[in-house]
């Protein structure tokens, strides 16, 4: 991998851990760990799966594991303010997705994306792996 490719990895890494300590002063120590530990599942698979650790696993597939993985963050944004304001879960459910709908179509775009920026950052792992000895 290059110094590039190195240095871009760390960089998404590195925001993704800082938008989690966001995370705590936003949705408090349940909503924070519960993303935190999506955002490490995430990342693992990410990683596992673009060096070819999962070969049978498709893109749509590292796609639609992507989105899931965006469901339940969400869904855990929603459960802590829901928590915070005292309020109905599904009322904070259903404003969410009533008064932005779009949010939900862009995160396709970027599970889309993320799948093909890890594939990238990898690709050369996974020539050298293809290659005969």
């Amino acid at each position: 991998m290059s110094r590039l490719k190195k240095l871009i990895l760390g960089l998404i890494i590195l925001a993704g851990l800082i938008s989690t300590v966001g995370d705590y002063k936003n949705f408090g120590l349940f909503g924070a760990t519960g993303l935190f530990i999506i955002f490490l599942l995430t990342t693992v698979f990410l990683w596992q799966w673009a060096s070819g650790k999962f070969p049978a696993v498709a893109k749509i597939q590292a796609i639609i594991i992507l989105l899931v993985s965006a469901i339940a963050s969400i869904f855990v944004i929603n459960m802590a303010i829901a928590g915070n304001l005292h309020v109905d879960l599904m009322e904070v459910m259903r404003i969410s997705i009533t008064h932005n709908p779009l949010f939900y179509l862009i995160l396709c775009a970027v599970a889309w994306a993320k799948v093909d920026i890890w594939k990238w950052l990898f690709s050369d792992r996974q020539s050298e792996q293809n290659q005969p000895m």
